[in-house]
């Protein structure tokens, strides 16, 4: 009966052995969590501080862009509405556009008889009725007629906070 007591105690030994490694392992497994539940408790109050302050940063930039408040900044800095030839555009192609705030007229030609039938070219001669200068090339935008104006833009209208 020796042997059996003897392979007993080792059998026993071995099981303890393994249950007291599984045992350290299940200890450093919940360790573990505890640190990556603690990590994420942090990292999740900083996503709310961003948050929070991505909201306060939305509700300035909105109170700094109305409108109103544009108008007394530019008034005190002796701004006013663009005169006419003060704005331009430039085109996909690369080209300066006449603005639309100016009245565009396209230079009488040489040969008035001719220039009656035919209608103004893409790349015609455009002068500003303000300035009197000669602009940059207009492109559709000439008028025939140089007496003619161009249609008035439409007021503006500030875009949704959210759209900007």
């Amino acid at each position: 009966m020796g042997t059996l007591s003897k392979e007993w105690a080792i059998s026993m030994a071995f099981s303890l052995a393994l249950l007291l490694i599984f045992g350290l392992g299940l200890v450093w497994v919940n360790i573990e969590r505890v640190d990556l539940a603690y990590e994420l408790n942090k990292i999740q109050h900083q996503i709310d501080e961003r948050e929070v302050l991505s909201a306060k940063l939305e509700v300035e930039r909105n109170t700094l862009i109305t409108p109103s408040r544009l108008r007394e900044l530019a008034k005190e800095r002796g701004l006013g509405p663009a005169r006419p030839g003060q704005i331009r555009r430039v085109a996909a192609s690369g080209e300066i556009e006449a603005s639309p705030m100016v009245a565009v007229t396209v230079e009488a030609p040489k040969k008035p008889a001719k220039a009656a039938a035919e209608p103004a070219k893409p790349g015609a001669k455009v002068t500003a009725e303000a300035g009197g200068k000669p602009g940059p090339k207009a492109g559709p935008k000439a008028v025939p007629d140089a007496g003619r104006a161009v249609a008035k833009p439409k007021p503006f209208q500030p875009a949704p906070a959210g759209e900007q």
